[in-house]
């Protein structure tokens, strides 16, 4: 009986042992990961993480040393076992926020693959019912030399045969159909969006068949430090609910230029309808529809209009603002005027209705003062004004050091519906400055203005459409606050305006 309790004793001891051992490996283990992450995050400096890996690492070795002696006292490990625990706690979050940040990253890098949605488009009252029927039929056919084009035409011709009618633009070819010179046309879905929303002639198209067009296309790099050199960043922000990566207009367009050792912020907005010249067509449209040439085009045209040369960008689905704002637990907003707008449903039947003065908006409340715009004066420069407010609250929000606990969450709420060009390492540095040192930036909006109008567009052909021509005077202040807060000197400073 003694012996068995004897036994007894020393399999509890030896467990108790196994379960010290346990943690002391768990801790070293923990730390070495851990520590992996923080050296390839450069979260501290060279100075503070020589210190950090000495003292994390003899504090590890004594613990480890101490939980493994067999001739301490059980109190004493026990005792010892709290830190430890506390330590791969930590160890743990560091390895899961690290780890959630280069998940994200990886998915939101832009490596240039775009999946456009095409259809086979007739005229609504045609007998025309499936891709089928056009068997044998004219087809009409807009660029056909452009890759994305080729390969819709091969899509269409792997299901039928038919006669092929080439045209310059798609709103020839919309117009051919319209004439009965065509039976049907192929057309990005995005450019038919176009058309319908400023021709009623053309909202008797529909489609018969749809399908997705994938090409790649060489994107935009830039090696700058964004920690210490001053960058450009362009924020593209289309309102549907396709891939992020397919052409789409862009509805909003932001221009950010950012001076890390100034800690200044300058967002310069331009109006989707400014009326500009396409970079590489090199015809006059409205900005919006640069984004159907691909977010390339748009960077280039806003280089063009501005004086600039964009480093990044981000192309974002703005209804991905429910999810940011909720899950930042809302933004504190001055709302300017009481309006009421639809909610993300676009059902008629469902308002939100906000009132004047500072409140906290949830995502919905936040994505309805971005919309509004005929519900407020000024129409479109009002909306432009509040989506500035908006994430301008956003930023706020999203920089201040409360934000860690709801990191991950933050991620993945916009890594399906955001696309950039920034690397990780430079995306990486960004986010190591603003937690180790928590700075205080000095955000600054301006909104280049116009002159209401209409007019032909590239995008549209000879139908006129709504345009807003831009007042140079404003376009010119947008130019020299993005010289100063640039530092690229190519116009006089404030200063020197103001003497002469």
């Amino acid at each position: 009986m003694k012996k068995n309790k004897k036994t007894n004793t020393k399999t509890k001891q030896k467990n108790i042992n196994i379960f010290f051992k346990i943690i002391s490996y768990l801790l070293i283990i923990s730390a070495i990961i851990s520590g992996g992450f923080i050296i390839y995050f450069e979260i501290l400096p060279i100075t503070y993480l020589s210190l950090y890996i000495i003292g994390v690492g003899l504090l590890i070795f004594l613990l480890f040393k101490l939980l493994n002696n067999k001739r301490l006292k059980k109190w004493i490990k026990v005792t010892l076992s709290i830190p430890s625990i506390l330590l791969i706690i930590l160890f743990t979050f560091i390895c899961l926020y690290s780890y959630g940040t280069i998940d994200f990253l990886n998915n939101i890098f832009d490596v240039g693959i775009r999946h456009d949605t095409y259809s086979v488009y007739v005229l609504e009252d045609s007998n025309y019912e499936e891709i089928e029927d056009l068997k044998n039929k004219i087809i009409g056919v807009s660029e056909p030399d452009e890759e994305a084009t080729k390969k819709a035409i091969e899509k269409v011709s792997n299901k039928i045969e038919f006669n092929m009618a080439e045209f310059n633009n798609v709103s020839e070819s919309a117009e051919a159909i319209e004439n009965e010179e065509v039976d049907a046309i192929i057309a990005l879905n995005s450019n038919i969006d176009i058309l319908k929303e400023d021709n009623d002639e053309y909202k008797n198209l529909k489609a018969i068949y749809t399908f997705t067009v994938t090409t790649k296309v060489k994107t935009l790099q830039s090696d700058k430090d964004v920690s210490k050199e001053n960058f450009v960043f362009y924020i593209s922000g289309i309102d549907t609910n396709g891939k992020v990566a397919a052409k789409a207009r862009s509805d909003v367009n932001i221009i950010v230029a950012v001076n890390p050792k100034k800690k200044k912020i300058l967002m310069i907005n331009t109006p989707r309808d400014y009326y500009v010249m396409l970079h590489s067509k090199k015809a006059m449209d409205k900005l919006t529809h640069a984004g159907v040439y691909g977010i390339e085009e748009s960077v280039g045209t806003l280089n063009d209009l501005y004086d600039i040369n964009i480093d990044y960008y981000a192309r974002i689905n703005f209804t991905t603002f429910i999810n940011i704002v909720d899950t930042l637990d809302g933004i504190t907003v001055d709302v300017p005027v009481n309006f009421c707008e639809q909610t993300s449903s676009r059902t008629s039947s469902q308002k939100i209705c906000l009132k004047k003065g500072v409140q906290t908006l949830n995502g919905e409340q936040a994505l309805a003062l971005s919309r509004t715009r005929h519900t407020i004066a000024g129409g479109d420069r009002g909306r432009i004004e509040n989506q500035m407010l908006v994430l301008e609250a956003i930023i706020d929000k999203a920089i201040s050091p409360s934000i860690i606990v709801k990191y991950n969450t933050l991620l993945n709420s916009v890594s399906d519906s955001i696309i950039t060009n920034i690397e990780q390492k430079s995306l990486t540095k960004l986010i190591k400055n603003q937690i180790k040192n928590n700075y205080n930036w000095n955000i600054e909006t301006y909104s280049v203005d116009g002159i209401d109008s209409s007019g032909t567009t590239y995008s549209t052909g000879s139908a006129k459409a709504y345009i807003m021509k831009p007042k140079e005077e404003t376009v010119m202040e947008a130019k020299i606050k993005l010289d100063e807060i640039l530092e690229t000197k190519k116009y006089p400073t404030t200063t020197q305006r103001a003497t002469e």
